[in-house]
C-alpha cells in the first residue's frame, strides 16, 4: 500500500464546493457548540451550587435532542433538507442569543437557561440529522468513507479545542460572552451553508405521502445490513468507555492528580486524530462490513483492558486504542448506513442513529456508576469492554448481511 493510500482523503473537499461549504460549517458551529457547552455546565453550577443541577440540565439537552433527531429525520425525508438545515440553524442562533441574554442579565434565571437549552437540543439535532443525510447526495458513493472520515475530523477538534477555548473566554471575561461568541459562530455557519444547492429528497413510489417512522424501523429490521447496523450501534453507544467514572479512577488508582484527569479524558482522542490522518485506507478496504465488528471488539477489548490497567502509561494506551478503534467504527457505520438506505428513508434511519447515540450518551453513565457500585470503577469496564467485545463477535456471526457488506471502491 502506498504512503499517500494511508493519508486522510480530502478529495471530497477538493471535488465538492457543497461538501466544502458544510465541512466548515460543521467545524464552526461545533467550536461553538463546545465553548457553549463549558460555559453551560459553569453558569449552571454556579446557579446552583450542585452537580445535580448540571446533571438535569444535561438531561434536557440530550432528551431534546434525541426528539428533535427523530423528528429532523421524518422532516429531511418529506422536504428540501437545505431550507431544513438552514432553519433550524437559525433557530439555534436564536437560543444561543436567549443565553446570552439570560447570562448578562442582573439575575440570571435557571429556568430561562433550560428552556434556552431544550430549544437548542431540538434545533441541534435537526440540523445535525439533516446535515449527515445530505451529505451523501453531495460525494460520490466510493468517496463515503473518505466524507466520513472528515465529518469524524471536525468531531474531534471540536471536542479537543472548544473547551479550551471556551474555558479561557468564561476565564477572561464571562459565560454570556461564550455564548455570544456561540450565537456569531453559528450565524456564520448558516452563511456557510446557504452555498449549498437544493437538497430535494427522492422518496420511493410507496411512500408517497406516508414518510413514517414506522416504515423506516421495518425496512432496518428488514435490510440484512443495516439491521445489524442499528443492533451494533446501540450497545456500542451504550458500553464505550465509562467516562463517568475517570474522576474515581484517578483518585483510587492514578494518584489523585487533576492533570490525571485531563490525561485520561484526552487519550481516546489522540488515538482517534493519529487514525484520522491516516484514515486513507478505510475508502478501500475489501471487507468494511467486516472490519466494522472487528473495530467495535478491538474497542471493547481496550476498554476492558483500561479497567484493569495498573499504571496511568497503560491506561492511557488502551484509551487511546479505544479512540483509535471508535474512528474506524465511526467512518465504516457511517458509509455502510448511507449506502445501503435509500435517500428517501436516509433522514429517519439517520435520526435513529443519532437517537442511539444521544440515549446510549445518557444511559452510559448511569449503567457505568450503577456496575461501578456492584463491583469497582475498574470492574465497571472491564464488564462494559467485554459485553461491547462479545456482542460484535456475536452480531458478526449471526448477521451474514453485515460481515460481507462491502463499498464501492474510491477512484
Amino acid at each position: 500500500m502506498r504512503m499517500r493510500d494511508l493519508v486522510l482523503d480530502t478529495a471530497p473537499l477538493r471535488e465538492s464546493p457543497a461538501f466544502r461549504a458544510i465541512f466548515v460549517a460543521r467545524t464552526v458551529s461545533l467550536l461553538g457548540i463546545g465553548m457553549a457547552a463549558v460555559a453551560l455546565s459553569y453558569q449552571v453550577y454556579d446557579l446552583t451550587g450542585s452537580s445535580f443541577g448540571v446533571a438535569v440540565t444535561t438531561a434536557v439537552m440530550s432528551l431534546a435532542m434525541l426528539l428533535g433527531s427523530l423528528a429532523g429525520g421524518v422532516l429531511a425525508d418529506r422536504m428540501d433538507r437545505r431550507p431544513l438545515i438552514l432553519a433550524a440553524r437559525a433557530a439555534a442562533g436564536l437560543g444561543f442569543v436567549g443565553l446570552a441574554a439570560n447570562a448578562f442579565a442582573a439575575e440570571p434565571s435557571l429556568w430561562a437557561v433550560n428552556l434556552c437549552v431544550a430549544w437548542n437540543g431540538l434545533a441541534n439535532g435537526v440540523s445535525t440529522t439533516a446535515l449527515m443525510t445530505a451529505t451523501p447526495s453531495l460525494v460520490p458513493p466510493g468517496r463515503l468513507p473518505a466524507a466520513g472520515a472528515l465529518i469524524s475530523v471536525t468531531g474531534q477538534i471540536g471536542s479537543i479545542a472548544a473547551p479550551v477555548i471556551g474555558g479561557a473566554v468564561i476565564a477572561l471575561w464571562s459565560p454570556g460572552w461564550a455564548y455570544t461568541v456561540t450565537a456569531a459562530a453559528t450565524g456564520l455557519t448558516v452563511l456557510l451553508l446557504t452555498r449549498v444547492g437544493p437538497l430535494p429528497p427522492r422518496r420511493r413510489p410507496d411512500e408517497e405521502g406516508a414518510v413514517t417512522l414506522r416504515s423506516a424501523f421495518r425496512f432496518a429490521a428488514r435490510h440484512p445490513t443495516v439491521g445489524g447496523l442499528l443492533l451494533l450501534g446501540a450497545v456500542t453507544a451504550l458500553c464505550g468507555v465509562p467516562t463517568v467514572l475517570f474522576p474515581e479512577l484517578v483518585a483510587t488508582r492514578f494518584g489523585g492528580a487533576e492533570i490525571v484527569l485531563g490525561l485520561l479524558y484526552t487519550a481516546p482522542a489522540v488515538g482517534a486524530m493519529a487514525v484520522s490522518a491516516t484514515s486513507g485506507w478505510l475508502g478501500r478496504t475489501r471487507r468494511p462490513g467486516l472490519v466494522l465488528p472487528a473495530a467495535a471488539c478491538l474497542g471493547g477489548l481496550a476498554t476492558a483492558g483500561f479497567g484493569l490497567s495498573g499504571t496511568l502509561p497503560v491506561a492511557l494506551a488502551m484509551l487511546a486504542v479505544t479512540g483509535a478503534a471508535g474512528v474506524v467504527y465511526e467512518v465504516l457505520e457511517y458509509a455502510l448506513v448511507q449506502h445501503f438506505t435509500p435517500d428517501g428513508l436516509r433522514g429517519r434511519i439517520n435520526g435513529v442513529v443519532g437517537a442511539e447515540d444521544t440515549t446510549g450518551r445518557v444511559l452510559a453513565g448511569a449503567e457505568a456508576a450503577l456496575l461501578a457500585r456492584w463491583f469497582n470503577p475498574g470492574g465497571a469496564a472491564v464488564v462494559n469492554g467485554l459485553v461491547c467485545a462479545v456482542t460484535a463477535l456475536l452480531v458478526a456471526a449471526i448477521v451474514p448481511g453485515l460481515r460481507r457488506a462491502t463499498l464501492p471502491r474510491a477512484p
